[in-house]
């Protein structure tokens, strides 16, 4: 499934000339007097028992656009998994978005999403204990929403140059961590490695992706942490990627992070860095989670925290701070975890 250089040829001609691949039908789902739409990659025979996979297209883009260039397709034409793309309704601006808690709309994006699944779930008989979210920019940050509003209906979640709503880092406080890669290119203008959306309004957020992997770590309770550099095996994509994995869980999750240097807003592998492929990965990651048991949020105990030190202190941008009373601020630890304190006079 790993896409060649011609990849970016491919989505240019995209862009000019119309859908490189386009779903058979389109589907339909009423929600909140709504008639939402999706698209459907069934593979042949039967299905019932398969995984399913939500794959939720960018901020502007569509459902058709990212099943164009992402190559899930592929997955369920293999028989894995059944595909689902959903598509977002226009935001108060007439804009086609997934409302990640973010404000700009009255969607209720995360009710539409459940019912989605719980609908496709009952219809095909797929495998309630195998269902996944994962997403391009805005649909990744929406995957983090379903994360922090539905652990209960997935079992893991990916993110490319996507990130968490500001409303989510303060908020989110899900009874169950679940498994998570996210892939990321450090010079992405768009959604920015070290600072989310640098951008004034509802889609500002001061985490970057080490703080959003440092909150998600926290909570899985993980352990132990392994870099290493993925093989640069195209040199024209002028990037290299970096794979770094927390594990050692508890309760078993792992947070993935493709750390692509010098990559931009891209689905890595359709264009921009060549080295990795955001569809594989995504699904080997996700392959995997269906055969661990099933994850919890880690339970700390006197000694664990007891050995843990307060590393950094930051404001709810994410801004390194001094100890402030009567105010919430967050508290990065010596083991990665992250908690929401007030320290009062």
């Amino acid at each position: 499934m790993r896409n060649s250089l011609f990849a970016s040829l491919a989505l240019l001609f995209y862009c000019t000339h119309g859908s490189i691949l386009l779903a058979q039908e389109e589907f339909t789902l009423s929600y909140d007097g709504l008639e939402r739409t999706y698209l459907l990659d069934l593979p042949d025979g039967e299905v019932s028992g398969l995984p399913l996979v939500l794959v939720l297209h960018g901020y502007v883009s569509s459902a058709n656009i990212i099943r164009g260039y992402s190559g899930w397709s592929d997955v369920a034409e293999n028989g894995e998994a059944v595909v689902c793309y959903p598509q977002g309704t226009s935001d108060d601006l007439g804009i086609n978005h997934w409302n990640a808690n973010l404000g700009i709309s009255d969607t209720d994006d995360i009710g539409f999403l459940s019912s989605l699944v719980e609908t496709l779930q009952e219809q095909y008989g797929l495998s309630s204990s195998c269902t996944f979210t994962c997403g391009m920019s805005n649909g990744g940050f929406m995957s983090y929403t379903l994360a922090c509003e539905r652990p209960d209906l997935f079992r893991a979640i990916g993110s490319v140059t996507g990130n968490m709503s500001a409303y989510d880092q303060v908020n989110c406080n899900p009874e169950t961590a679940l498994p998570t890669i996210h892939l990321h290119g450090t010079l992405d203008a768009t959604v920015s490695y070290n600072q989310g959306v640098i951008l004034d309004g509802p889609w500002s957020g001061g985490w970057g992706v080490e703080n959003v992997m440092a909150y998600w770590t926290g909570l899985m309770g993980t352990t132990e942490v392994v870099e290493e550099a993925v093989p640069n095996t195209v040199l024209l994509d002028l990037s290299t990627v970096d794979f770094i994995r927390h594990f050692g869980a508890p309760g078993g999750q792992e947070f993935h992070h493709y750390r692509v240097n010098g990559g931009g807003h891209d689905w890595f592998g359709a264009w921009g860095n060549q080295d990795i492929d955001s569809t594989e990965l995504i699904w080997e990651f996700f392959s995997a989670a269906c055969e661990e048991s099933t994850n919890s949020i880690a339970s700390e105990t006197p000694s664990t925290l007891l050995a843990k030190k307060v590393i950094r202190v930051m404001d709810l941008m994410g801004r390194t701070t001094e100890i402030e009373p009567n105010r919430l601020q967050l508290y990065l630890y010596s083991d990665g975890s992250v908690e929401k304190r007030i320290q009062l006079n």
